[in-house]
């Protein structure tokens, strides 16, 4: 009865095919937006050749015989507009893309909201979901935490509800099903599906930050702050499906400033454009570095100044009644080499409106102070087995990349990751090391007694964490990142 389950989730709670385009065209207005290339100039090579896979991926032999109304109403135009093979209508520039990506996030968005309905009946989805009736298949997600449960205490899942509503978010549509425990209890689960390469990154970091929730508890000042991680269950149902914990209440930054915005009439992405397009002259006239700075941090201050904020990613889930944030596609980057980069100008989110929100005195205050005791409970002498966890991510983590690199970057294949043994150990610890010195650049330091009578101020121990957080509220740091991060909200 469980392998039916699994297969009714992962066959009849997939996206319809608007949804699938919804998505991919937003995906590629981000690219769009991403791109260092001036406006005026020529779509990318690179674009074109995604653009081609979309539109073969999108409307495929498949597609064409199963979704005939769909493909009857969309074909036709979208290979017009977006296909690089139409020669005679494809964009001439960037820009004009970016405004016909605009036009087709518009047309999608609008028939998926307003033909579709909001919730869906799980009898007319899965007759066999609904009437299943199993006492020995439990509720996913109770073992997760440090704590055993008791035999006599396991939830078994009674039901599943009844109702399925289709959460929108950031152009992505997913179900969401409802588990009934047999004591009442619900936990609600988001069936994603397509996943990327990095879903398992996610699930990875997902298991690290359990450890380190463990290290927080134990820690007398993390555990007297309440400090932790919040971690969602995340359960893989096939390779390209799995649950993932959601919560009524979540919501985006980004949803936020989008409502705004409709509700006053604006576009969401014109501080985007305006960044793109004031920057077009920094890129056609080979200005020099520092001239290319003083125009990208004179955009910043009038975008901050011009236009209304509020807007963070919209990957960052915040629950309005408890607070907990939770990022989506969160996981390390890694550079040619295989070690973690850390290229940003700033070092973590902290714009002005986080600024403003938390105040100075939480900024100066909890925010640092909270910093410092969590980077303190990881590198306490009691807690030596961090860099052992550590090894233990970034060695999956380095295989899974080594999957993933550009074939002229492989090396000799002797693990079944295709990296050597010794290229692997190598890497893996230079990871660690990295990781573990900047931790402890940032947790409270003991200065010696030579140092401290010195005739100089003395400094702070909070020191580390201080300096993060200047550089990530410092003006100049915040215009270099991409446009897409949205520094000025």
């Amino acid at each position: 009865m469980a392998q039916v389950m699994l297969t009714e989730i992962g066959a009849r709670f997939v996206p319809l095919p608007e949804e699938r385009l919804l998505a991919v065209v937003h995906a590629l207005l981000h690219r769009c937006y991403k791109y260092p290339t001036a406006t005026t100039a020529e779509v990318p090579q690179s674009l074109k050749k995604e653009l081609s896979g979309v539109c073969r991926a999108c409307f495929s032999t498949d597609t064409i015989n199963k979704h005939v109304e769909f493909v009857n109403e969309y074909k036709r135009d979208f290979e017009r507009d977006l296909d690089p093979e139409s020669t005679g209508t494809f964009p001439a520039t960037l820009a004009e893309l970016t405004d016909r990506l605009k036009h087709w996030k518009g047309v999608l968005q609008s028939n998926v909201e307003d033909r579709l309905p909001a919730v869906l009946k799980l009898e007319e989805e899965s007759r066999q979901l609904r009437e299943f009736h199993v006492l020995d298949i439990e509720v996913p997600g109770q073992y997760f935490n440090d704590e055993e449960v008791a035999p006599d205490h396991t939830v078994k899942l009674d039901r599943i509800g009844a109702d399925v509503p289709i959460v929108r978010r950031h152009g992505s549509s997913h179900r969401r099903l409802t588990m009934v425990g047999s004591d009442g209890s619900q936990r609600h689960f988001l069936v994603q599906t397509s996943l990327t390469p990095s879903a398992r990154s996610d699930e990875r970091m997902v298991q690290l930050f359990r450890v380190l929730n463990r290290l927080l508890e134990k820690h007398k000042e993390s555990r007297h702050r309440h400090l932790a991680f919040n971690t969602p269950i995340i359960i893989p149902v096939w390779p390209q499906v799995r649950l993932v914990e959601d919560d009524l209440m979540y919501s985006t930054f980004g949803e936020v400033y989008e409502i705004n915005c409709a509700r006053y009439g604006r576009e969401a992405d014109l501080p985007i454009t305006h960044f793109k397009e004031r920057l077009n002259q920094a890129i056609t006239q080979q200005l020099t570095n520092d001239a290319v700075v003083e125009l990208r941090l004179h955009t910043y201050n009038e975008i901050t100044t011009n236009f209304i904020g509020g807007r963070s990613p919209n990957k960052i889930l915040f629950a309005r009644n408890t607070g907990k944030v939770f990022q989506n596609d969160f996981h390390p980057a890694y550079d040619a080499n295989g070690v973690v980069e850390f290229s940003e100008p700033v070092p973590f989110r902290l714009t002005r409106n986080l600024q403003t929100f938390f105040t100075p005195f939480g900024v100066e205050g909890f925010f640092v102070s909270s910093m410092c005791a969590a980077a303190q409970a990881v590198v306490s002498s009691k807690n030596q087995h961090m860099e052992h966890q550590l090894s233990m991510f970034f060695r999956d983590e380095l295989i899974s990349w080594s999957w993933r690199r550009p074939p002229g970057m492989a090396s000799a294949p002797t693990t079944p990751g295709g990296i050597s043994s010794s290229e692997l150990k190598q890497k893996v610890t230079a990871n660690v090391e990295q990781v573990m010195v900047r931790v402890k650049a940032i947790a409270p330091q003991c200065f010696p007694e030579e140092e401290e009578n010195s005739s100089e101020p003395p400094q702070s121990v909070q020191r580390g964490v201080t300096e993060l957080v200047e550089a990530a509220l410092r003006p100049k740091s915040l215009c270099m990142m991409d446009p897409t991060w949205h520094p000025w909200f």
